[in-house]
């Protein structure tokens, strides 16, 4: 049987004016690993592996993980610029953010040698660093906290309990704080460019990442009353 067109109308309007709240389940991302706990860590330097398994080697009776893709055994191989390398790369794009690092080491270079060219003393000459790796570690290690906080609820109140930060949770701020004081949307300079100046600042303990560090450990000197309630 046909509907009239003024019923549907109606109908529609109706609909309309209906408003529906749908509740989608929260999903929490669970990562999992083929390796459980009983698996040892891949070895990757080549003197190591030559040399024979002693008799009461654990690597004789424990299973071995395979080594990651980026995981070699070349004398160029540093896991710390892999980790690096992970924290610039945006959307999967690995190529593009070893391709930035490698360009960011060469802006280093041609800074402190043309630094190293306009010194006029040689007292001069040998404070200035030209190995753009060792500026690279040395400017990590510069921004890396000591302590942080954390929140702690007790008796209903909230307090920022200062602690003493993991090795792993350094790495972390540290690797975060220089790249992300680098993307900044208004100056439109190469991304290499701008990672190569704050590495240098931090090497001197200076730029945007040193200075976000001392304010955490401002943050934690202004609540260190509430240090006891951390145990």
């Amino acid at each position: 049987m046909a509907v009239p067109a003024k019923m549907c109308s109606f109908t529609l309007g109706r609909l309309q004016g209906i408003t529906m709240r749908v509740f989608a389940p929260t999903i929490t991302q669970v990562r999992t690993s083929v390796y459980n706990p009983h698996f040892l860590e891949p070895i990757l330097d080549k003197k190591e592996l030559a040399q024979p398994l002693q008799d009461n080697d654990v690597r004789r009776f424990r299973p071995i993980k395979a080594a990651k893709t980026e995981q070699v055994s070349s004398i160029f191989y540093d896991p710390l610029m892999q980790k690096f390398i992970n924290r610039i790369m945006k959307k999967g794009k690995k190529y593009l953010a070893r391709d930035i690092l490698e360009k960011t080491f060469e802006n280093i270079k041609h800074i402190q040698v043309e630094k190293y060219n306009k010194a006029s003393s040689a007292e001069e000459k040998e404070s200035i660093e030209t190995d753009p790796v060792v500026i690279f570690k040395q400017a990590i290690e510069n921004c890396k906290p000591v302590l942080i906080t954390t929140r702690v609820v007790k008796g209903g109140v909230t307090y920022q309990v200062p602690v003493p930060c993991s090795p792993n949770y350094q790495l972390f701020c540290a690797t975060k704080w220089l790249v992300e004081n680098c993307r900044d949307k208004e100056r439109k300079i190469p991304m290499h460019q701008k990672l190569a100046w704050e590495l240098i600042d931090a090497y001197k303990n200076e730029g945007k990442s040193i200075r976000k560090k001392q304010e955490r450990h401002k943050q934690c000197e202004a609540n260190r009353a509430y240090a006891h309630f951390r145990w």
